[in-house]
């Protein structure tokens, strides 16, 4: 394997993330959409770790795509109901426990207060996305969860369109650094696993610092729930997760939706 991710490093990964394997690709479409597809060969070797130095075709929620050109951390892991301590029904659950453990992972990279989660995943990096989290599930006999992540790392958006460069930020852009990519992924894997255990039954623990790092409390907000649609002002999350938002007819808890206006 190439400098960017030496052999030694993955079998690193392996034994102090106690993952079963650790797939490294020089160039996929898409590490979930990969995981997903290959769920049968590895149903005796999870949790295992795939992860591409290039992603050419990344999926997002809904429709939307995530880009990921050279020097962005990349990866997709797939978990058994044996390797997490959430229960199936509550794996969206761990799509917030994710977003705090990337935000941070970069807090040992840049000033905390430049950090930010947006609900459900999304870390923002001084008013711009950074990173951006996927969770899947397959109902099968034994149920699998796929865990996507894509942060801009040293793929620097400095010469990047204007209408991107408002929108996206890589973490080298503000340390003006490169950084080792496995160190990273490491150390998001670790925070991910204590968190889950952490906040196996609710959310609680959470709480201080996902109120500390909102980007969206006290922003007027706009969701999308399938057709309906409802404005207010959001006041955070609760402990299973839902985000906040009071509006003219009182506080509502949006489970699931779109933030489509913030």
């Amino acid at each position: 394997m190439s400098d960017w991710f030496p052999d030694l490093v993955r079998v690193e990964i392996e034994r102090v993330a106690n993952f079963a394997c650790v797939k490294v690709f020089a160039e996929l479409p898409s590490t979930s959409d990969y995981a997903l597809e290959h769920i049968e060969a590895y149903q005796d070797r999870m949790p295992a770790l795939f992860v591409a130095r290039q992603q050419t075709k990344g999926r997002g929620r809904g429709a939307r795509s995530w880009f990921a050109g050279d020097g962005a951390l990349t990866f997709s892991a797939l978990l058994s109901q044996a390797n997490t301590p959430i229960e199936p029904h509550a794996w969206p659950r761990s799509s917030l426990i994710a977003g705090v453990a990337m935000c941070q992972t970069l807090e040992q990279y840049a000033d905390t207060e430049l950090l930010k989660v947006k609900w459900p995943n999304d870390v923002y990096l001084a008013g711009r996305k950074v990173c951006g989290i996927l969770v899947e599930k397959r109902e099968l006999a034994n149920p699998v969860m796929c865990l996507g992540v894509g942060v801009n790392v040293n793929n620097s958006l400095e010469n990047a369109p204007p209408d991107v460069q408002q929108k996206a930020i890589a973490l080298t852009d503000i340390t003006h650094q490169r950084h080792f990519l496995p160190e990273i992924l490491l150390e998001f894997l670790l925070r991910y696993q204590k968190l889950s255990e952490a906040n196996a039954s609710s959310l609680e623990s959470l709480l201080a610092y996902w109120r500390e790092h909102c980007l969206l409390t006290g922003r007027q907000i706009e969701t999308m729930q399938g057709t309906q649609q409802l404005t207010g002002e959001c006041h955070g999350i609760d402990v299973n997760g839902s985000l906040l938002v009071q509006t003219s007819a009182g506080q509502r808890q949006i489970v699931s939706g779109e933030i489509i206006r913030w």
